[in-house]
């Protein structure tokens, strides 16, 4: 939706056709900004609901050796499947799902969705994540940002601190193995 720009470490190339996340909108923008200050080298990464795939493609940029990504509409994956071929990233797998599969844990989860999903997700986020790891989550208001603090620390992970923009917020948590 716009010309080159050439003054970015990473220009992400994405066709979002029916699915959400160009980077234009304020959760994805917050994510991105969120993701810049983490290191994802040689780190393995789930992203929950990928949408176009501009999150797992920037934290493939960013270093990381593995995503698994997932969405529960084949819109979204197979428009994933072009973004991630356009920006020539290896190393992102992506699978049509409703449920966080489990087996594998990861230390980045990340999540632009929305408060009633992550919500009721919350278990299932949590037996996925290595001790340690970082939660980044978005798709979410400012009213939404109490009940998800609480929520979230209630199964013990540790606020680190809430980003805003336009209305809404972007979260980061921190797994404190409890």
């Amino acid at each position: 939706f716009h010309a080159p720009v050439t003054t970015v470490l990473h220009e992400l190339i994405i066709t979002p056709k029916m699915s959400f996340g160009t980077g234009h909108h304020a959760t994805t923008w917050l994510m991105v900004k969120e993701m810049s200050t983490l290191d994802f080298s040689g780190k393995s990464v789930f992203d929950f609901g990928t949408g176009t795939g501009v999150l797992a493609i920037l934290a493939a940029k960013l270093g990381a050796t593995h995503v698994f990504a997932i969405d529960n509409d084949s819109w979204s994956i197979d428009n994933a499947i072009e973004n991630v071929s356009v920006n020539e990233v290896l190393g992102i797998e992506l699978q049509l799902a409703d449920q966080i599969p489990a087996g594998t844990t990861y230390p980045v989860l990340l999540a632009n969705i929305n408060k009633h999903v992550i919500m009721a997700h919350l278990a299932a986020m949590k037996a996925i994540t290595e001790k340690g790891g970082t939660w980044l989550l978005s798709g979410l208001l400012t009213t939404d940002e109490a009940d998800v603090r609480t929520a979230v620390e209630a199964i013990g992970l540790q606020w680190q601190h809430t980003l805003h923009k336009d209305g809404w917020i972007s979260m980061r948590f921190t797994d404190i193995g409890v």
